[in-house]
């Protein structure tokens, strides 16, 4: 009997709720301080000491290590208090750090290990065009500037054509130009890259053995003789090895991040108020 009064007592009732606020009080407040905690370990330390290292070719000393570790407090905290403050919204150098960051670890997830020889072998012969070797060209070539000849370019190239074919050299006709009149092996991509596209093109599929002419580069017109033409190939396997290995991983890792974010992408609702701009297709 004495029991049920003391229950129905409302200063026993006073009590109990402010023991549970007090107990309510400390959970929140505990966990609020776990937030705020900073913790450092050995692995922290070690990465700290490690990046030093790596800069400097040797291990931080205890001051410099200290002084590390308050570094990285002191980043980690005004870090939390601008995230607090919202200044990481919208910001796009964060956003776009992040980004790189989160894309480096599914890479990592998406490695399959490393590739066999028959992958390998087979990766070049589907992507021929990146991996075949150009052709590779010896030839002469004499130059022609069509505004120092004005109206007498065609007669000219017709006479040195002639000379040419009954024995001059090269050096002795044309005007003299700092192009070097004889190029030895040099592959068509280089050929492209010193005398232009269409030079370049003239050459992959001239005769060889005889004077041909004009053809055209950005530093005028030409008389070419090519001496020999190596055709292109695509190389073996031991022959590009590393090349075909490092494309075959950049390509896993691209199939990795585009399966990745076609899987994400469908987890939104994507809204596009501008107008004529598709959101993207799930």
């Amino acid at each position: 009997m004495k029991i049920r009064c003391l229950l129905r007592e409302p200063l026993l009732h006073f009590l109990l709720i402010g023991l549970l606020l007090f107990l309510l009080y400390g959970k929140v407040a505990l966990q609020a301080a776990d937030g705020n905690r900073i913790t450092v370990n050995q692995t922290v330390i070690a990465a700290l000491a490690g990046q030093f290292q790596a800069t400097w070719s040797r291990p931080p000393t205890p001051g410099e290590l200290n002084g590390l570790v308050d570094s990285y407090v002191r980043d980690e905290i005004l870090f939390r208090e601008g995230v607090a403050l919202g200044l990481v919204k919208d910001d796009p150098v964060i956003k776009r750090r992040v980004r790189q960051k989160l894309e480096v670890l599914i890479e990592e997830e998406g490695k399959s290990g490393a590739p066999s020889d028959a992958e390998l072998t087979a990766y070049p012969g589907m992507h021929a065009a990146e991996f075949r070797m150009p052709p590779v060209l010896s030839f002469q070539q004499v130059l022609f500037d069509p505004a120092s000849y004005g109206d007498q370019l065609e007669s000219a190239l017709a006479a040195s054509t002639a000379a040419l074919n009954s024995g001059a050299t090269a050096e002795s006709q044309g005007r003299p130009s700092m192009l070097p009149s004889h190029v030895e092996k040099l592959p068509l991509n280089l050929v492209i890259r010193d005398f232009g596209d269409d030079f370049g093109k003239a050459l992959e599929s001239a005769p060889v053995g005889q004077w041909i002419g004009p053809i055209r580069s950005g530093f005028g017109v030409h008389l070419v003789r090519i001496s020999e033409r190596k055709p292109g190939y695509l190389p073996a396997l031991d022959e590009a090895r590393k090349a075909v290995t490092r494309e075959w991983e950049n390509d896993q890792s691209e199939a990795a991040l585009a399966e990745n974010y076609a899987r994400l992408l469908k987890e939104y609702d994507v809204v596009i108020e501008g107008e004529d701009v598709e959101a993207p297709a799930q």
